[in-house]
């Protein structure tokens, strides 16, 4: 492998790692469970993040080019959400803002970095809302500006590069206590700045199957599958990804307005990047 190749695989590696492992923040702003149902307009909701990831093993086209990575991420992640009617419409929309913050340490490149993330600005149009019946369809569409530090230090938080994304959920009960929700989702970047590197769209595939054993409180098991993102430059193909991850989740309103929650997740297969696992609490609070 020659020295250019090398180069590019290492910052394929350090720069790629939060759209693996934030659920909402940088352009990959992956729905949580039940994270699709419609709430009333006038609804607010501040919710914070706290997620740590760890990983050893890093690959290059399905095949390991390191066990020794050594990296982990601690980060947090402030998220505001506003539901409110869609102009003069029934519809009802949600804007909302992210901003992540967090610290990230390699040993193999023997860094640390801590700073302030790019900024997500987006939101979601609900065409069906039915509450009643809990059934909902969601449009979203998420942007993300290189406005965080770092960015030429490899800093994860910062990709230094307009993102956009583009997700379509459909969720439903299945019977009284069961619930789906089924996620298509696509993200589109512009090239890096200060680089020639290019990335193809990503796309995306989320299952959430959700089991409410009471009220307020529920468990759900994940699956998702990631495919493309080719990533090319000065003439050589990286690779693209072709990763699945499955996830285990617990949530519950302790009040009408907190809710919190607890998740795990794990690569089972990666073709491009670290293989990952994290954990994340989740505290909302809505009013």
């Amino acid at each position: 492998m020659n020295k250019n190749k090398k180069s590019y695989i290492r910052y394929t590696v350090l720069g790629s790692l939060l759209p693996l492992i934030c659920n909402q923040a940088a352009a990959d702003v992956k729905p949580d469970p039940g994270d699709y149902t419609a709430l009333p307009a006038g609804t607010d909701l501040m919710v914070f993040y706290q997620q740590h990831a760890s990983a050893d093993n890093a690959y290059s086209r399905g095949r390991k080019t390191t066990d020794k990575l050594d990296l982990t991420l601690d980060v947090s992640i402030l998220r505001y959400v506003h539901f409110m009617q869609f102009f003069n419409t029934d519809y009802v929309w949600n804007p909302q803002i992210v901003l992540p913050m967090g610290r990230q340490r390699t040993g193999l490149a023997n860094s640390s970095v801590t700073g302030i993330g790019d900024v997500t600005v987006g939101g979601t149009l609900y065409t069906i809302a039915d509450r009643t019946n809990h059934e909902y369809l969601g449009w979203s569409a998420f942007f993300t500006a290189p406005t965080g530090g770092h960015e030429d230090d490899g800093f994860a938080l910062s990709n230094n590069r307009w993102a956009a994304d583009f997700q379509l959920a459909y969720s439903r009960r299945l019977a009284p206590n069961v619930a789906v929700d089924l996620i298509a989702e696509t993200e589109r970047y512009t090239r890096k700045e200060g680089s020639d590197m290019d990335t193809d769209p990503l796309y995306q595939g989320h299952v959430h199957l959700r089991w409410l054993y009471s009220p307020g409180s529920e468990v759900a098991l994940t699956y998702r599958k990631a495919w493309g993102a080719d990533q090319t430059g000065e003439g050589i193909d990286i690779g693209s990804r072709n990763d699945t991850t499955i996830g285990l989740t617990w949530a519950r309103f302790f009040t009408k307005q907190v809710q919190g929650q607890i998740q795990y997740f794990r690569d089972i297969k990666i073709d491009e990047g670290p293989k990952l696992s994290s954990v994340q609490l989740r505290v909302l609070y809505a009013y």
